[in-house]
Parts: C-alpha cells; structure tokens; sequence
C-alpha cells in the first residue's frame, strides 16, 4: 500500500501539490476565527457531587462563584454619600446591561432586573458588611451572567468597557472566573504568536542546516501548515457540537509542528539515502515512502494512540487535548505521506541534492561512525551502563515523592496582569470570602421553628470545626459559633423563630432547599482545605449534604483521574504493546520500549515538582507564580505527549535496527548500526522540536510553560540518555530474547546468522558468540 502510495505521489506529483494547497487553504478559511469560539475551564468531573453542587447554586439558588467580582474602591470610605452615589448609579447600570442575570452589592444586597429600578435611585440601603473590606474602603459587587460558555465571554465583552470606565469617586477593579477565562484566552492567543514569531524563523533556519537546501527547508513547514490548519477545522466543527478548550490550540500548534518535522526528516533522509545508494529518483521515492512511511504510519498510530487516552477522562479539558492532539498527528502523517513524495519528484534537483552547509558539515561518515563507536562503548559494559543511567533517572524522579495537586487559578497569568492584581486584592481584602465552601441541603428549607433552629444549630457547629472562618446562611453569619450582627435595615430583630429579613440573605433559601456559604482559612488546593471538606461532609447536617466550591471540585476530579488512570495507562500499555508487537514481531523489544520511556517519564515528573511546585530554576525557564501545587491534569498530558513523543524516536530506532538485524543476525552489530543510522535522524528532529518547545516555554500562561518545558525535558533526556545509552546496553544484556516470538512464522528467513566481524569482537571485547546473554 505504502509503495503504491508512494508510486501515485511521484506520477501525479503536481496534482498532488495542488490539491494539498487547496485543501490547506479550504481548512485554513473553516478555521478562521476558531479561537474564539474555545472555552476556558473543562476541569470539573461532570456528574460529581460537586458538580450537582454547582448546578443546584447557579440554577435555584441563582448562588455560587459568581461570573464578574468588581472591587469599588473609594479614596476614603465606601459609605460616605458620594461613593454610595456612584455605587448604586453602577448596581442600577450593570442589572440593565444584556445578559445579566443578578447583581450583589454592599450596598444594596442582591438584585435583579425587577428590583433595578429601586436600587439605583439610592433608596435602598442593605450595608452586607461581608462585602466591605476592614478598613470600609472597597466595596464589591457581584455579577451573574446568563447561559455559559460562548453567551457568557460575549456578556463579559460588552460588561467590561461599562463598569471599567471613570466613575468618580470610585475606581473600580475587576475578576471573577468570567473576566479570568477571557484573560486566560487573550494570553494563550499571545502566546501562540509569540511562538509562532519564534519558533517559525529559527525552525527554518535550523532546517536549512539540517536539510541543506531551502526547499527541502520548506517541506515540514509545508506540512506542518496543512496539518494545523486541518486541525483547525476540526476544532471549528467540534465547537458545534461540544465544549473545547483553548489549550487545545496551543497543543495542535506545537505537536503539529514537531511531528510535521519529524515525519518529514525520516522520508527526505531516506530518499538521499537511496539515491547515494545509485537508485533513479522515481524509484528512490518509492522506496523511501516504503521503509520511512512505515516508520511514519506506526509512529504516527502510536502517538495517536496515546493522545486518545485521554478520551478516557470526563474532563473536557483533557478530551480537547485528545481531539485536537490526535487529528493533527494523523494529518501531519497523511500530509508527510502525500506532499514529501510529490515535492520530491517535482523537484528533485532542489530537494535531493546540494548542500548549502557542506564546507561546514563533519565528513558524513565521521560522523556516523561516532555514533556506531558509542554504542559499541556502551556494549562492552551493558551493565554498569544500565545500573548507571537507570539510578541517574531515579534521582531525577526523586521530586516527585512530594508532589502536590491543585487546579490551576488565577495565577497562572503573569502576576502583572490586571485581573491577577484584583484578584489578589480580593484574596487580601476580603479573607471572609477566601477559599468558599459552599454547603448544599437540596430539598431542606427552614420552613418553621424548629427548622429554622435547627439551621441556626447547624451553622454554628460548621463555625467552630478546625480551619473555618465563617459560615453565612440564611439564619445569619456566624464565627466561631457566634453570631455576627449584620447591618440590615430591612429588619433589625427577627421574630423568634422566624429567618432574618435581611436581602443579603434571602438568596441562602428557595423552592429548591438551602445552602451555605462557608470559609475557610487556607488556599482552596492546600491540605488543610482538602481536610476541611471532609469535615463539612461527615458533619452531622439536616438534610443529606452537597458541597461545592474549587476545593470539592478539585477533589472530585483528583478522584476520577485517579480511578481512571490505571485503566488509561493499561489501555495505552496494551495498544502500544500491541503495535509494536506486529512493527518488531518481536515480545521482548516492546516491554523494553514500555519500560524505558516510563523511566524516562518518571524524571520528567521530578523536574516538573522540582521546577514549577517547589520554584527551582526560574531563572532558566522564565519567570511564575509558584503555588506550591501543579494542576492535577498536568501530569496526565505531559505523559501523553512524553510517551507520544519518546515512542516516535523508539520506532525510528527500532526500525534500523531490526533492518540491520535482518542483514546481519547479531544483535550487537546491528544495534551499533541501527544507533549509527537513526542518531543522526532523532537528534537533527529533537534539536528542531526543542526550537518548538522552547519558543513555547516563553508563554506568560505558566501552565502552558509548564507543558512545554517538561516535554523538552522528556525530548532531552530520551535523546541524551535513553537511546544512545540505555537502549543499546538493555539490548546486549537481553541477547537473542530481543528477537524472540513464540510460535509465529517471522517473514524473512533467518538461517544464516552471520556472526560479528573480528573487529566487532576486538571492540567489545567478547566471544564471537556474542550475541548470547
């Protein structure tokens, strides 16, 4: 089939050229505009508790984070005339703005459209003292939006120039997790052109050395753009009928890139290679589609594979990754398969020949040989090779032991940003509302008496439990397991036995029950928070609880990533076993490729916890917030793309040397000759994905510098130390087990099994039988 394919490319190379230009354009004009259609969040487990939790607040109670936080904050005091002049004319402006549900305000409590009209002509007075800062300077003021994603950022777009512009006395910040998801989109799409500003120039002047010529420069660029753009428009179709996340554009752009690369530098090296070797162009692109693309097909399948393990997880987050991930792998191996082909038979001269760099370039066969002379080093000790480079990947790992989970927050935008600013005002300004809790009791309402007395009992206990801070419900706010007077003037002393009539806490109750809103003293992902929690939830209660709020939906998603995880990791385990199995026709070579890569991996995650939790090295990877935490979703990409990434380069080892196997029948001899023949390839492709990764590593959004630097860690260590090192002593140690395959007929006969040359054996040092363990 491949040679077939490649056989059609050649003839009707034209045609083929044209067609894939057509069709990048096409996807390039579907595409147009895809980023804003994106969404920002996707990490919550649909169906979780806290999840129903949410939903409960924001459909019945109209309760919950609210979409838009504005601090107002007055030059001396919030409550003198002025301020609360310009308060209420704000309260009165925004619950007429489209697309706004509810307002909530120092100074008027909460809102809706029906009750605009009063609390913007001043005549309303409420004074929630939990919405005024300590030193009575700053007010807020909370928004909901109508409907979600695309509606909400379009409300949030046309909110903001109204409530930012001068207001006299009052100036007035903004967040809230609405304003946060927009600014999380303006950075991501900075960031990518910043990428593309960096990595597109000196991506292609690295691959003028590399490929010597500018046009066969130009062919991964070629396609790369066909691939992304065709990812692109399958983003903008998935848009219709699903939620995608916004990091899933950066990801198309750089895994599209650096596999576009890849697959490209595997066929044009191979197509010179046939043509040193006396072959006619036509029938040197055959066979390089036949022995390269089969290279690119399993590595292409294999790295899509692991992409699409992430469709095993709820969060939509991680299924964006997956869908974006594995369409542009798929496409950038169809576009290689199509357009390399094609290119080099319209050009042959351009492509195939000539070498801008060659009075600079090492004598070719020097440098082959280098690499053919470490293997042969690294063989003549396998096992100390394998003891050393295996401990040295452990140490690395090390870090990992204190690894903690969070979600990722406001911060991981550049600490510059204005919404950051706010937000860390409100965080200090406001420690009443820091890390909320909200406890649901769905179906419960204080309807008489003794419910009533039995809400006030249960929001005192709630009070006093270890890292609480206060509790507000509708019978009041309470501290410590005292009440804390509120400064209502709806009505001042309650009847016993009846609920207070303050607006401010009129929204705790509905039809639909009654919630709670509880603070805490931590950061929403510490221990301590996680801790609290639980013992919101085994507390003694009503009515049967729900709890919501960042900390229960990061332990629900911790858990469901957590019960997922191991069938995820064992269905990628198998389908790459099995992959490798049909490619190597071989047991032992794909367990050997599982278990180096997972090494590999677990260093990589010791860098991670060491650089971006613990705040090492910041001055070689560019400044962050350091938290303390790394996003829970994090690892699970980064092995996918790692795993994705390292098994590109075990494929292209393995194919030369089993290759080399088949001409030789030594294990030894071929795995130098392999090494000899893929080093070259794999490093020329880490240096130019690290150009890549590296252009990304600059984002002001910390998560995706995360992302980026830890696979060019991952890209560094298996070019480093696991191919050159560890794979060729793992293979003189396993001898004739490297090929063995019960029971099946393995195409290609092995009866003669030549036995190393003399200088083989003086370089290692052993019998000619060296092959056996």
């Amino acid at each position: 089939m491949l040679t077939s394919l490649g056989r059609f490319a050649a003839r009707r190379c034209r045609t083929v050229l044209v067609l894939a230009a057509l069709a990048a354009v096409a996807c390039g004009l579907l595409g147009q505009g895809v980023a804003a259609r994106l969404a920002g969040g996707g990490w919550t487990a649909p169906g979780s508790p806290s999840a129903r939790a949410e939903a409960l607040l924001t459909e019945r109670f109209h309760a919950g984070a609210p979409d838009v936080v504005l601090l107002a904050r007055a030059p001396d005091s919030v409550d003198a005339p002025g301020a609360r002049a310009a308060g209420l004319a704000l309260v009165g402006r925004l619950c007429h703005e489209p697309g706004v549900t509810g307002v909530d305000s120092y100074w008027t409590g909460p809102v809706t459209r029906a009750t605009c009209r009063t609390a913007g002509d001043g005549g309303s007075s409420v004074d929630d003292v939990a919405l005024r800062s300590a030193d009575a300077r700053t007010a807020l003021v909370s928004v909901r939006l109508e409907g979600g994603g695309r509606s909400t950022r379009a409300a949030v777009e046309r909110l903001l120039p109204a409530v930012t512009a001068p207001r006299p006395p009052l100036r007035v910040q903004v967040t809230g997790h609405a304003v946060l998801d927009r600014a999380l989109e303006h950075y991501s799409e900075r960031d990518l052109l910043r990428t593309e500003l960096l990595a597109v120039p000196a991506t292609l002047l690295l691959l003028l050395f590399v490929f010597g010529s500018a046009a066969a420069a130009c062919l991964p660029l070629a396609v790369g753009a066909v691939a992304v753009a065709g990812t692109l428009a399958v983003l903008r179709v998935l848009t219709a009928v699903t939620e995608v996340s916004t990091f899933a554009l950066n990801i198309t752009a750089a895994v599209g890139l650096a596999l576009a690369i890849d697959y490209s530098l595997y066929l044009v090296a191979r197509y010179r290679e046939e043509i040193a070797a006396g072959r006619p162009p036509e029938e040197a692109v055959q066979a390089a589609v036949r022995t390269a693309g089969r290279i690119v097909v399993v590595s292409a399948a294999a790295v899509a594979l692991c992409l699409l393990g992430l469709l095993l997880f709820p969060l939509y987050v991680l299924r964006s990754i997956a869908y974006a991930g594995a369409g542009v792998v798929l496409l950038a191996a169809v576009a290689a398969l199509l357009i390399i082909p094609a290119a080099l038979s319209c050009f042959p001269r351009a492509i195939g020949r000539g070498d801008l760099f060659a009075r600079w370039r090492r004598p070719p066969g020097r440098a082959r040989d280098g690499w053919q002379r470490l293997a042969l080093r690294v063989m003549r000790r396998p096992l100390l090779v394998t003891a050393v480079t295996t401990g040295a990947l452990l140490v690395l790992a090390l870090p990992f032991r204190q690894a903690a989970f969070g979600f990722s927050d406001d911060r991981v935008l550049p600490r510059d940003a204005p919404e950051v600013r706010a937000t860390q005002e409100l965080r200090d300004g406001f420690p009443q509302l820091r890390n909320p809790v909200e406890v649901a009791l769905p179906g419960w309402r204080p309807d008489g008496r003794g419910r009533v007395g039995e809400l006030d009992a249960y929001a005192r206990r709630l009070s006093v439990l270890p890292g609480v801070l206060a509790v507000r419900t509708a019978t009041g706010s309470y501290v410590q397991g005292q009440d804390v007077p509120l400064a209502c003037a709806a009505e001042a002393s309650p009847a016993p036995g009846t609920l207070p009539g303050c607006p401010a806490l009129r929204t705790f109750t509905s039809p639909a029950g009654t919630w709670l809103a509880v603070s805490g003293t931590a950061d929403p992902y510490a221990p301590e928070s996680a801790a609290l929690a639980d013992r919101l939830r085994a507390a003694r209660a009503p009515a049967p609880v729900l709890a919501g709020g960042p900390t229960a939906q990061f332990q629900d998603a911790r858990d469901v990533i957590a019960q997922r995880l191991p069938w995820t990791l064992g269905a990628m385990a198998a389908a790459t076993f099995l992959l490798l199995l049909v490619f190597t026709r071989s047991v032992f070579l794909p367990l050997k490729a599982l278990a180096v890569n997972l090494l590999s991996l677990t260093a990589t995650f010791g860098a991670m916890v060491f650089i971006f939790q613990q705040g090492h090295l910041k001055w070689l990877v560019g400044d962050f917030t350091t938290t303390g935490t790394i996003s829970v979703v994090v690892p699970v990409i980064t092995f996918c793309l790692s795993f994705g990434l390292s098994l590109d380069y075990e494929i292209l080892l393995l194919a030369r040397i089993r290759e080399a196997h088949a001409r030789t029948g030594d294990t030894v001899r071929a795995t130098a000759a392999g090494l000899q023949a893929a080093g070259p390839l794999f490093t020329a492709s880490a240096a130019l994905v690290l150009v890549v990764l590296l252009a990304l590593a600059t984002a002001e959004v910390a998560l995706v510098k995360l992302l980026a630097v830890t696979t060019a860690l991952s890209v560094v260590l298996d070019t480093v130390v696991i191919r050159p090192l560890l794979v060729p002593a793992v293979m003189r140690l396993a001898g004739r087990a490297n090929w063995w395959l019960p029971a099946l007929p393995r195409r290609g006969a092995r009866a003669v099994r030549p036995k190393p040359s003399p200088s083989d054996v003086r370089a290692l040092g052993t019998s000619p039988d060296s092959e056996l363990p």
